[in-house]
């Protein structure tokens, strides 16, 4: 056990740091809008389609229940009472609820490329306890490699990959992500530009700002007044504002040239281009352009197809090697993520998909109970069976034995 421990300290010393090819993040990476600004995370959720894309992938995410089954032949059954089951469902530490874990998880992970939580177990039983949340925002950590075997040093402190919950976003060596601010700074940056120029437009270029033109050259001093009297006139808080122009002068309203007005267009079009990096249909972002009400539902599933449920059995993955023993997993036992939930349709499919289910055999009326959250019913835990629907064999078994109840 010590030799053990002396050599596993050795080879987190002589471990090498894993990258992802020297220049790459300042290739991609990084940048400014015209004002300056830095586009990065914090930046790219001021703008409300990112923000939105984000917070409803990990809110789909975190609302996946997640409990503990195990397979037995052909038959599954959930572990109840699973102290496991307790930390990836309701209360993974001592800070966060289930749902706020799953959410701050993926968001990590979508952002900044990576996830990462400290598994915390039992020191006599070995038996999963919590699952700590890493803030990237205030420790580093850094994904060593020695010998084919991965460490984490967190704030200096050295983990076993055995002992961290590791899920990687958009990845090229397989080991650490890259998050999706990186590859999208060019496409949010435009998008940036065009929120701040409307910002910049409105304050220095808005509505009651206009040009006086007169007949009569004015000098410096005369200027200012006659535009100091005028904004004077017309801002204020009175009902009604009536302005005289001395010296057959005119006043010219600045409004949006064609030019700039189909730039501002640019902040709307950008919905689909974060739909794009974020892998979301745009009706998800408030963007209903092409929706129909045939095609909604298509859609949502779609999302939950390609959008939720590939982050979904990337965390399962890690959960199942790192949460469970490689004894418990050949005795069947695995994490579930039941994606099903989010697939509520409307009251009449969902009564119609049921109603197929059931009179098919392939769901006791018990079962499709059990899925509204109702209690079970006695005599509703047999499957039906459809007896339009038999083979030739089970047809002439059935007329030999009429035949057989005639004669006698």
């Amino acid at each position: 056990m010590i030799f053990e421990a002396l050599q596993s300290t050795l080879s987190q010393q002589r471990s090498q740091p894993v990258s992802i090819g020297s220049g790459f993040l300042n290739w991609f990476g990084g940048g400014t809008t015209k004002r300056g600004t830095p586009i990065n995370n914090t930046t790219a959720l001021t703008l409300s389609a990112f923000y939105n894309g984000v917070n409803i992938l990990c809110n789909d995410y975190a609302k996946l229940p997640k409990a503990l089954y195990k397979k037995d032949g052909r038959n599954r059954e959930k572990i109840h009472g699973s102290n496991l089951t307790y930390v990836i469902s309701k209360r993974p530490n001592q800070y966060m609820t289930a749902f706020s874990f799953d959410k701050v998880m993926l968001l990590s992970a979508i952002l900044k490329g990576n996830a990462y939580a400290i598994i915390i177990r039992n020191e006599i039983t070995q038996e999963v306890t919590a699952l700590q949340y890493v803030d990237q925002n205030k420790s580093q950590v850094e994904v060593r490699k020695f010998n084919n075997k991965l460490f984490y040093h967190i704030d200096g402190v050295p983990f076993n990959a055995e002992d961290i919950i590791h899920v990687p976003g958009f990845t090229l060596n397989g080991i650490t992500g890259i998050g999706v601010v990186t590859f999208a700074a060019l496409s949010l940056g435009v998008n940036l530009n065009s929120q701040e120029y409307a910002s910049d437009y409105y304050e220095t270029k808005g509505e009651g700002v206009g040009i006086v033109t007169t007949a009569k050259p004015m000098d410096g001093d005369a200027k200012t007044r006659y535009a100091s009297a005028l904004s004077g006139r017309l801002s204020n808080k009175d009902k009604f504002k009536v302005a005289v122009l001395d010296e057959m002068g005119s006043f010219q309203h600045i409004r949006l040239t064609p030019q700039e007005t189909q730039f501002l267009l640019t902040h709307k079009e950008g919905i689909v281009e974060v739909a794009r990096w974020l892998n979301i249909p745009p009706h998800k972002l408030k963007s209903l352009d092409n929706a129909t009400f045939s095609n909604i539902e298509h859609q949502e599933i779609a999302h939950v197809s390609d959008s939720v449920l590939p982050w979904a059995i990337s965390f399962k993955s890690e959960y199942d090697v790192k949460l469970l023993t490689k004894k418990q997993q050949q005795e069947g036992l695995y994490i579930h993520f039941n994606h099903n939930s989010l697939l509520q349709a409307d009251k009449a499919t969902q009564a119609d998909y049921f109603s197929k289910l059931i009179f098919s055999g392939a769901m006791t009326r018990n079962e499709v109970r059990a899925l509204l959250e109702l209690n079970a019913i006695d005599g509703l835990e047999e499957p039906l069976t459809p007896v339009n629907a038999q083979t030739l064999e089970q047809i002439e078994a059935k007329l030999q034995e009429l035949k057989s109840l005639n004669d006698e």
